[in-house]
């Protein structure tokens, strides 16, 4: 009797990180079905790191350079996120003797730079993500063989930290690369981080404020859009002045949404489109950077100091640190920001100024003694949530005029003006000898 007999051997397909396995009764679960439900649940943690945290150091990996009894980088332990969103341990303090790196990679940095030695060598201190397969052991052969075999059993994470030139600065390699030159890598640091800054710059200059001229819906939309090619974008139809820009307060809760909502709507997406990502995807990048190293070097290529740049490197600051911030700007602690002298002026009793004036107009109309107080931004309070106005006035007589005692009454609030009385105690419209000051502060628009 025959038989004809097949090796069985599995054939994974593409892993998908969208896709998680079933569990039902009776499924057969093989190597491909835990493979799988690692790639979900990495795939979900890494976006989650990704999209709703950023990238970029998180704690530690401060770059410093010492002197003694070597010139040396050296990198302290600490965690980090890479534009990826897979997290990178540094368990211990890394060093590189720089000038040992240089002799390293002459012949590369030679071919580089064919003049000779620059007097100053720009390289990015890069940390990157790796994988390593650990703990070999004994595992079965194929189905319908004997032998025996090993394989790892773990997969670790890890870490590489490199010395990279600079991509943009540096001369370019030859293309295709000589062998000499593989030996060096490139290091473009991510624009996402830089455009980030960008657009909390861009919200920094909005401030709310009770005069003008004021930022108009569309104007604000178009400001955030430019954030993502700034050259490329048509221009404002009715561009707004240099900033600040500034937004009512009736109008400041619904401009910040709308300023949010076109930034993670139609910028957002596109950020890393320069680094071969597809709309709300990360790079491909695995690597996030430290800082700069400036090296100065002489003729005959030996490293004479060092210097460190980290202020383009990105962090991610914690939650619970943000949360405390935030309970700690109360209006006690910082007045300014709900109370503001908004219109002030010196005048006479017919209504002309008597010196400067600060954003205010005094009219004055029927019946006798009262005036009309005007002002750019001036919001009627009976009308406008949020908005309250504190009116102070002084009347100065002229002492060479008998008058009897004076008064000033804030009478009403109106649709586009502020009414109010200057009398003396019979009720009487003083003489053109007097006059007074008036002073109108807001509570509530902020500054």
């Amino acid at each position: 009797m025959s038989a004809t007999m097949q090796t069985a051997s599995p054939k994974l397909q593409k892993l998908d990180p969208l896709k998680r396995v079933n569990y039902t009764f009776g499924l057969v679960l093989g190597v491909e079905e835990f493979l799988q439900s690692d790639a979900y649940f990495l795939a979900k943690h890494q976006v989650e790191n990704r999209l709703l945290h950023g990238y970029g150091t998180v704690c530690g990996l401060d770059v410093s350079v010492q002197t003694s009894p070597n010139l040396e980088v050296q990198v302290a332990p600490g965690w980090a996120i890479n534009p990826k969103g897979q997290e990178i341990y540094v368990s211990q303090l890394m060093c590189v003797q720089v000038g040992d790196w240089v002799q390293a990679n002459l012949p590369a940095l030679q071919t580089l730079y064919p003049g000779g030695a620059p007097s100053g060598l720009h390289l990015y201190v890069v940390l990157c993500h790796r994988q390593c397969k650990t703990d070999v052991v004994p595992i079965p052969g194929q189905p319908c063989q004997t032998q025996t075999t090993s394989a790892p059993s773990r997969i670790l994470d890890s870490f590489e930290l490199k010395l990279c030139i600079d991509a943009v600065s540096s001369p370019p390699m030859s293309s295709p690369p000589t062998s000499a030159s593989t030996t060096l890598c490139q290091f473009q640091p991510e624009s996402e981080a830089a455009d980030v800054r960008a657009f909390a710059e861009l919200m920094a200059q909005i401030q709310v404020s009770a005069s003008g001229p004021f930022l108009t819906l569309s104007q604000l939309k178009e400001l955030v859009r430019d954030l993502l090619q700034p050259l490329a974008s048509p221009p404002l139809t009715s561009p707004p002045s240099a900033p600040p820009y500034y937004v009512r307060a009736s109008d400041a809760a619904g401009f910040l949404r709308a300023a949010f909502r076109t930034w993670i709507t139609e910028v957002r997406p596109f950020l890393c489109a320069s680094q071969g990502a597809g709309p709300c995807d990360p790079p491909p990048d695995k690597c996030v950077l430290l800082a700069e190293l400036n090296i100065a070097l002489n003729p005959a290529w030996t490293v004479t100091g060092v210097t460190v740049d980290d202020s383009r490197r990105p962090f991610l600051v914690p939650a619970s640190l943000l949360q405390e911030i935030a309970f700690r700007e109360s209006p006690a602690a910082s007045p300014s920001a709900s109370y503001q002298t908004v219109a002030a002026g010196y005048f006479r009793m017919d209504g002309t100024p008597v010196g400067p004036v600060l954003n205010l107009s005094v009219t004055k109309t029927t019946p006798a003694g009262e005036y009309l107080l005007s002002f750019a931004g001036y919001q009627n309070p009976n009308t406008t949530a949020g908005i309250a106005y504190i009116v102070k006035g002084t009347v100065l007589q002229n002492p060479d005029v008998a008058t009897s005692n004076a008064t000033f009454q804030m009478v009403a609030f109106e649709g586009t003006d502020i009414r109010v009385r200057v009398i003396d105690n019979t009720g009487a419209a003083l003489g053109s000898a007097s006059s007074f000051m008036i002073e109108i502060s807001e509570i509530g628009g902020g500054a």
